[in-house]
């Protein structure tokens, strides 16, 4: 049976590739393995979305397979003799025999692409076709695993050793990474078969990367921000206090009179992914003091003197 990779996500045949991306890791983290354990279903609808979003967020991929449906994504697929064969056929051309080259279709659906891709059997094994496919080079499958990051590390890059399927593999993760992105190595997945044509090429592994949060700092896009405590009575004078950002230490001057909610901006201190640069936020949160006594209330009083406005007046 085939299954529409379309429907697979949820989405249009006409979608941009941002609705596809959405859909996609909505699906991801609903129904990853590491979070449903034991749930086969969960597991199912992970891999299926996967397949579905590695064919469709490909362009090349994806125009070949709105054109000629699974067919048009086994290796060594021609889509111009394709195309010229099927006209033959509109023509009243029929099959014929012999050793010329031939092009042929089939019912393959999905169960042949997630085998591709998971490691199942090769529908680029095309022994029981005749001579045509032979020689043309093969690939391995696709691998597909999860990797867990520390923000930090997605933030500022690194290089990383994991274990996949028997082997250590080092993975260089890139500065900027973000949680849901994928991270694919060249020729790291499966290898070709053993009697495959020469030029046969392992396929690739795919990470999925899922980035832990931080404990003070929280990110949005390139920007990150920090929740910075202060007293009442820095808040009040002013003053500079020193906050750690990815890229060193920095002096932050905090205005006198400053208020909660207040966003302090550090130019281009926040996430770099190539030449783009984001900035550091430092947002103030006003504390009053942890003991309160007569004293503490009496300077309260005083303080109090110094409102000359109502601040719940547009309230």
């Amino acid at each position: 049976m085939q299954e529409d990779l379309y429907k697979i996500l949820g989405v249009s045949k006409d979608a941009e590739l941002s609705e596809i991306k959405k859909s996609y890791r909505k699906i991801a983290r609903d129904n990853h393995p590491d979070l449903n354990p034991d749930d086969a279903a969960a597991e199912e609808r992970f891999k299926k979305a996967s397949v579905a979003f590695e064919v469709l967020s490909d362009e090349d991929k994806r125009k070949l397979y709105d054109e000629f449906g699974f067919d048009g994504l086994r290796e060594g697929f021609d889509p111009e003799q394709a195309r010229q064969y099927s006209q033959w056929q509109n023509m009243g051309g029929g099959y014929g025999g012999g050793g010329g080259q031939r092009y042929y279709t089939s019912s393959a659906g999905f169960e042949d692409i997630f085998g591709n891709i998971f490691g199942g059997k090769s529908p680029f094994d095309t022994s029981d076709y005749g001579g045509f496919y032979n020689n043309v080079p093969m690939r391995g499958s696709d691998l597909e695993a999860s990797l867990s990051l520390d923000f930090m590390t997605a933030v500022q890059g690194g290089e990383l050793e994991i274990r996949v399927g028997g082997r250590n593999i080092k993975v260089r993760i890139p500065a900027g990474a973000s949680d849901g992105e994928r991270l694919r190595l060249k020729g790291k997945g499966q290898a070709a078969p053993a009697n495959a044509p020469h030029g046969s090429k392992a396929g690739d592994l795919i990470l999925l990367i899922n980035v832990k949060e931080h404990k003070y700092l929280k990110r949005d896009g390139l920007n990150l921000s920090l929740d910075l405590p202060v007293t009442i009575s820095e808040a009040v004078k002013g003053t500079k206090i020193p906050v750690t950002t990815p890229h060193g230490e920095y002096k932050v001057t905090i205005p006198s009179g400053v208020n909660s909610g207040a966003k302090l901006r550090l130019k281009g201190k926040g996430v770099h992914r190539g030449k783009k640069k984001g900035d550091f936020y430092v947002i103030i949160q006003i504390h009053t003091p942890d003991r309160i006594d007569e004293a503490i209330e009496e300077a309260a009083d005083a303080l109090s003197e110094g409102y000359t406005i109502d601040i719940r007046e547009d309230l």
